[in-house]
């Protein structure tokens, strides 16, 4: 990747609000490189959206839920097809859920990240979700208040610049 298309990127996750213009003068620039960059960072899926991240208690989400999903011993790879129909069908009717995805700790395969107006909404998904996992089970989930006035950091983009500067 170019350097220049490298560095557009990391403008961008920090504030993709920014225009051409402001981008160009931040990275010293034209504003037509930054344009032809911008459009080849789309093409290319560097990009996969662009969009807001909101102060979710202010929204009516009070709850943030990281599920942990194992595996069943006797789980066969023809099986694995199977569990991911149903994934694809359960996540389907839960757009709260932000992100699924495949990994390894805990003794866990899987990861899902969900958002719950209030705890007994999160209860229901969770049975739900029991329900409709043949040949996984749910290991566990760990439950945050978005309302609890002590976070450390706030779900956000922007530091993840200074990381990615670094690479």
């Amino acid at each position: 990747m170019k350097d220049i298309y490298k560095r557009l990127l990391i403008e961008m996750v920090a504030n993709c609000k920014r225009s051409d213009r402001e981008l160009a003068k931040a990275l010293g620039v034209s504003q037509p490189t930054i344009t032809r960059a911008r459009g080849w960072l789309e093409k290319n899926g560097f990009i996969r959206e662009y969009t807001v991240i909101p102060e979710f208690s202010k929204i009516g989400l009070e709850i943030i839920a990281f599920t942990l999903i194992k595996l069943r011993p006797e789980t066969t790879k023809n099986s694995i097809a199977q569990i991911q129909r149903n994934a694809e069908s359960f996540l389907k009717r839960n757009p709260n859920v932000v992100t699924a995805v495949r990994g390894e700790g805990f003794g866990c395969d899987y990861l899902m990240i969900s958002f719950h107006k209030d705890y007994a909404e999160f209860i229901q998904f969770s049975r739900n979700l029991k329900l409709e996992t043949a040949n996984t089970e749910v290991v566990g989930s760990f439950v945050a208040s978005l309302k609890d006035p002590i976070q450390y950091r706030y779900f956000t983009f922007r530091t993840l610049k200074e990381y990615l500067a670094k690479q």
